[in-house]
């Protein structure tokens, strides 16, 4: 049995620059990312037991077009974002993939953040059966931040709670940015599951609502420190 994490919707390696760290034992990385750009970024990050996959998963193999390709909010949507650039990307069908590369008996971890493809991809992997494969998800719900998906959440959510999946979508646990943020969901999946909620949810989610509104203050004491240093120095 293999220790896996799924980075589905790797863009520069934010969320692998966290689950390389040899605290959490990860025997095998694998990092979806289909817009070239990143590429580069991802490979200055992997170490030996990273696996590239230079194209994003998806509900059949297909050449699709991605908007403002590295981008944070790079999509195949066309209404999610206003759009800059474009580029044909490739596409493989998750459950094909799923069912050559993962093992009943491998621990998957996943993060999906693919900026509104997820409705797509996860309706495959529930369809095909692969999607009981993972064993802890992160999830981003991007379909709202685009009229024409946004109706699809109910039914992603109805069929990740149907698969058995122990999903947690973003907004419940990802607080801090995408770094601070995975590591407070693999702390919470592999913490004590009577208190790992208020650890983990509930005083995080404090903590950086507290941190956002000193972030003016500190803005403002750091301009001053410069003000001091220029004055001391004329």
């Amino acid at each position: 049995m293999a220790k896996v994490f799924l980075d589905i919707g790797a863009h520069i390696g934010e969320t692998l620059a966290v689950v390389r760290d040899p605290k959490w034992h990860f025997d095998r990385i694998v990092c979806f990312e289909p817009a070239p750009v990143c590429w580069p970024r991802i490979e200055a990050l992997a170490d030996e037991r990273v696996e590239i996959c230079r194209f994003g998963l998806w509900s059949e193999d297909a050449t699709m077009t991605l908007h403002n390709p590295g981008d944070v909010g790079a999509s195949t949507a066309f209404d999610k974002n206003p759009i800059t650039d474009s580029a044909d990307c490739a596409f493989r069908d998750a459950a094909v993939w799923f069912a050559e590369n993962v093992s009943d008996s491998d621990q998957v971890y996943a993060k999906i953040n693919v900026e509104g493809a997820e409705a797509d991809l996860i309706d495959r992997l529930f369809g095909s059966g692969e999607l009981a494969k993972i064993d802890h998800l992160l999830v981003h719900f991007d379909v709202r931040k685009a009229p024409s998906l946004s109706h699809r959440e109910p039914a992603v959510r109805a069929q990740l709670v149907a698969s058995g999946v122990d999903f947690q979508s973003a907004e419940e646990i990802q607080f801090g940015g995408v770094i601070r943020g995975t590591r407070n969901w693999l702390q919470w999946v592999e913490g004590n599951r009577r208190t790992r909620d208020l650890r983990f949810k509930v005083l995080r989610r404090r903590e950086h609502a507290v941190r956002r509104r000193l972030y003016p203050l500190k803005q403002r004491l750091l301009r001053s420190d410069v003000d001091v240093a220029k004055g001391e120095r004329v």
